[in-house]
């Protein structure tokens, strides 16, 4: 029987990628996949590494100022991608990725391409916990707010929700710049795991394994990520049986369960009907009415709030 020690890095690796997951879909509820999760993740890793190495300040404030710097990398991200759609914002992103990727390889005051190194060991089961715990929070209350439904319908047609008041420039600037944020924090809280970043890590294949976890658990709940995150973080470790053909059937199956559920695994179903998963009948809730919010409430709701019954 493996001792826990086994266990543990697999458990921090899952929460930390449902701490990713959960930063990039708040992102996407607006309809903004973006592709520079990884490199988000980066500067806040780079940055709380240089402030407790080099400067000495505290793990706790250099996750808070990786935090905020994850956050103002999001809202320029979102600023310079207002008015693309689509494949352009793709691209954009990633090549926004792959350019913070280039400096940091060149950039000798963070190790360049030796990586930058020395940082201590902070991060355990319980600061990932809490990781996930605030990620959680934040999501779940944004999901619930006028804010996230207002970002549902710039999402499914930005022309209508800006004909109904909704700002969509304001809404998707808030959305990229909170899920930026909490990968910030998930960055840098990683970062004193593993105890060093590398200019590899901001790459564009990185990201695209956050994005396989929105997709694999689907887009239309947050369950869905954290769902992806916790099944995609374990199956490689559940198959070392298999030996070199290992991430063949790892491939496999996400390709068999993408055929099946061409929208993940999990689905926004309306309240009170069942969803049926694995043959389980789970129930969405009990029926209420549709929202009938003004526009300056869909523009202006705070994160406590809840659509009006």
């Amino acid at each position: 029987m493996p001792s826990f020690g086994f266990f543990e890095p697999i458990l921090i690796f899952t929460l930390l990628n449902v701490t990713m997951a959960l930063g990039l879909y708040i992102t996407a509820l607006s309809g903004q996949l973006s592709m520079a999760t990884a490199a988000i993740a980066g500067v806040g890793g780079y940055l709380s590494g240089v402030l407790t190495v080099k400067f000495g300040v505290p793990f706790a404030a250099a996750v808070a100022a990786a935090t905020i710097a994850g956050s103002l990398v999001g809202a320029t991200l979102a600023l310079l991608t207002a008015k693309m759609r689509d494949f352009i914002l793709k691209l954009t992103t990633l090549a926004f990725g792959e350019a913070l990727a280039v400096v940091a390889f060149n950039w000798d005051y963070i190790g360049g391409a030796n990586s930058f190194t020395g940082l201590q060991l902070h991060t355990g089961l319980g600061t990932c916990a809490l990781a996930v715990a605030v990620a959680l929070f934040v999501a779940w209350r944004f999901d619930r707010s006028r804010l996230g439904l207002a970002a549902r319908a710039v999402r499914d047609d930005p022309l209508a929700a800006g004909a109904m008041g909704i700002s969509v420039p304001g809404i998707r600037i808030t959305t990229f710049a909170l899920g930026a944020a909490i990968v910030g924090m998930a960055g840098a809280i990683q970062a004193h795991y593993v105890l060093v970043v590398s200019p590899s890590d901001l790459g564009f294949f990185v990201s695209l394994n956050y994005i396989i976890f929105l997709l694999f658990g689907g887009l239309q709940t947050m369950w869905g990520p954290i769902l992806g995150a916790i099944l995609l973080t374990v199956l490689p470790e559940a198959l070392r049986f298999a030996n070199e053909y290992r991430l063949i059937a790892y491939g496999m199956i996400i390709i068999a369960v993408v055929l099946w559920r061409p929208d993940g695994l999990l689905r926004r179903v309306p309240l009170g009907i069942p969803l049926n998963l694995f043959g389980l009948k789970l129930s969405s809730g009990r029926p209420r009415r549709s929202p009938t919010l003004p526009p300056r409430d869909l523009l202006l709701g705070e994160l406590s709030g809840g659509p009006a019954e």
